[in-house]
């Protein structure tokens, strides 16, 4: 879907353009969240994503491009997650105990950690099917290159081949231009 009919969907209140959204930033946002609250917390990071949706719902005729609803999205659920634990400070203080909330350089670690994490993720799908296994095992799981060939029924060569083939690619197309895109959304939501 265009940004342009993603847009204008959410002005008109279509379910289809709210659907794209929702499924463009929620992952991320929920990672965001649980960086920003301690698991002792009964209200989840779920919880708080979901309400950031519902205030982006109420408020969808004023946004004019997706970066708008990305930095109103991080917004939202920071400042839910601040009030959260505004919340948990005071509840602890009566039970004696001391509670800190998170300094801005966390709140801002957590932020580029989830929009990093999210375009390697996207940035992975589009790899070849082989390529892909390869990283995964190599990379996040941490697998030897022998213990990747076992996995995947595949020799060694394969396997380094494909890690080798596969962080070209990588490199390639990570170097679309996602990092203005981030800089704009800093700006916005903290500055």
């Amino acid at each position: 879907m265009s940004e342009t009919t993603c847009i204008t969907g959410l002005h008109r209140g279509e379910a289809g353009a709210f659907h794209y959204i929702f499924t463009l930033f929620h992952p991320r946002l929920c990672f965001f969240a649980n960086g920003l609250l301690p698991p002792s917390i009964e209200t989840t990071a779920e919880d708080v994503v979901q309400e950031a949706f519902v205030k982006l719902w109420e408020k969808r005729t004023r946004f004019q491009d997706l970066d708008g609803v990305r930095a109103f999205l991080y917004l939202a659920v920071k400042n839910a997650c601040f009030n959260v634990l505004k919340h948990e400070k005071i509840v602890a203080r009566h039970r004696g105990e001391n509670a800190a909330l998170p300094e801005h350089p966390v709140v801002m670690q957590r932020l580029l950690q989830a929009e990093v994490t999210e375009q390697v993720r996207l940035a992975l799908a589009r790899l070849p099917e082989g390529c892909r296994d390869v990283l995964q095992l190599s990379y996040f799981e941490g697998l030897r290159n022998e213990d990747a060939a076992r996995v995947l029924h595949v020799s060694v060569n394969t396997v380094k081949s494909q890690k080798q083939r596969g962080m070209r690619l990588l490199r390639d197309i990570m170097k679309e231009p996602y990092w203005r895109v981030l800089v704009l959304l800093l700006v916005k939501c903290f500055f």
